[in-house]
């Protein structure tokens, strides 16, 4: 990070040196130019006056004069006008003005070397763990707004992408569209962990994101999910989308859409099996534990009247790590979608998405394997790398 700091810092510094060397280099050429011409002019002028004053015909000396004379005064204007031309260059070259990034940009290096980078993936997944355990509803939403992140890339012009402006565009106050409504509680609870984090550590609200999406398939029991780190988060929103896709699990509008969004950003019908699947799988499985909840643990307050807070335990596998997990995840949820697909989005209904959805019902297939890998494909996509190795821009914790 310090080494990525000092570059910026050096070509900031520099460039505008740089620039203004050159513009000064051909100020100096031109007024070089512009002079030695005036000197030749000025020269055959002075040369033609004397031969005309030696000459018996007063009428053609004053004539010469005279057109010895225009030629100054244009050389002159021209010494102007290309000087007046060369200073709007360099105000064109030195302003800095500001530039959408087309794309999502990785930096290897942003947190630290490897020790730190640990420490700080920790610190952040701990606090999505805890925010999900708390309220397992957040869940489906934190995965929503992760997906709905990745879809704003588009894959003909290397535009947009999850670079973590969705939550920005969520909370626009003249937000209108359904589908990114309901994710304002998640876009929330992610403003509001982010200001809490960067009390410590800089994170990027692309990071917590992505963070947020995979720790969100984790809690219900879903596989490790590894994701990209060191996005840096955009100046200026990069998406010129009007329409998000209805992600909704029982959508009934939303089959051509949402195909069409997903082959905007380069995906393909798999991956729309992949993420409907994975979509309803976490939604019965947040369901299913909060009727247990509710049904069994009652809330209870302390001698204070306060709510009782049950604070997750960091021991067990593994998987645990954060945290428990609130339920399990796996295929069986794909033989439901094939033999129950009217009860399910429309988007199910395709004939190239139901195929897939019926490849992953089957004993061979590994949906969770794959949901792992691709998960971090989606989080991935219009990524550019600033540089680094290639081993330090994953979690790996």
């Amino acid at each position: 990070m310090m080494k990525t700091r000092v570059i910026l810092l050096v070509v900031f510094q520099v460039l505008p040196i740089v620039l203004k060397s050159s513009v000064a280099f051909t100020i100096d050429n031109t007024l070089s130019f512009r002079s030695e011409e005036l000197r030749i002019n000025t020269n055959n002028r002075r040369t033609s006056n004397t031969d005309c004053c030696s000459s018996k015909n007063s009428g053609e000396a004053n004539e010469w004069t005279s057109s010895s004379t225009d030629n100054y005064l244009t050389t002159r204007r021209n010494l102007i006008t290309d000087c007046a031309k060369v200073l709007t260059a360099s105000t064109i070259l030195l302003a800095e003005p500001k530039i959408a990034r087309s794309a999502v940009f990785v930096d290897p290096d942003r947190y630290g070397d490897k020790e730190i980078k640990t420490a700080f993936i920790n610190r952040v997944r701990q606090n999505i763990r805890d925010i999900l355990v708390q309220n397992p509803k957040l869940a489906p939403l934190f995965l929503k707004v992760a997906i709905q992140d990745a879809l704003t890339y588009n894959a003909k012009t290397d535009e947009g992408g999850p670079d973590g402006t969705i939550v920005q565009i969520i909370l626009q106050k003249q937000q209108t569209n359904p589908n990114l409504i309901e994710l304002v509680p998640a876009a929330e609870e992610l403003n509001n962990l982010r200001i809490k984090l960067k009390r410590t550590t800089e994170i990027t609200m692309a990071d917590l994101v992505a963070f947020a999406g995979a720790e969100a398939i984790e809690t219900v029991g879903g596989p490790r999910v590894v994701v990209q780190i060191g996005k840096i988060d955009p100046t200026t929103i990069t998406t010129n989308i009007k329409e998000y896709p209805d992600l909704s699990s029982t959508g009934k509008n939303n089959g051509e859409g949402v195909l069409n969004a997903f082959q905007r950003s380069g995906l393909t019908e798999r991956d729309v099996a992949l993420v409907y699947g994975t979509i309803i799988a976490v939604e019965n499985v947040v369901n299913d534990a909060t009727a247990v909840e509710e049904e069994n643990d009652p809330i209870e307050v302390n001698e204070m009247g306060e709510q009782e807070v049950d604070f997750p335990s960091s021991f067990g596998g593994p998987k645990q790590k954060y945290g428990k997990q609130i339920g399990a995840l796996d295929k069986s949820i794909f033989k439901s979608i094939v033999s129950e697909k009217k009860k399910y989005s429309k988007v199910l209904e395709d004939k190239a998405v139901e195929e897939w959805a019926q490849t992953y019902a089957k004993k061979k297939a590994n949906f969770v394997k794959d949901l792992a890998q691709e998960y971090g494909k989606w989080m991935a996509l219009g990524a550019q790398y600033t540089g680094g190795n290639i081993g330090s821009l994953l979690d790996g914790s």
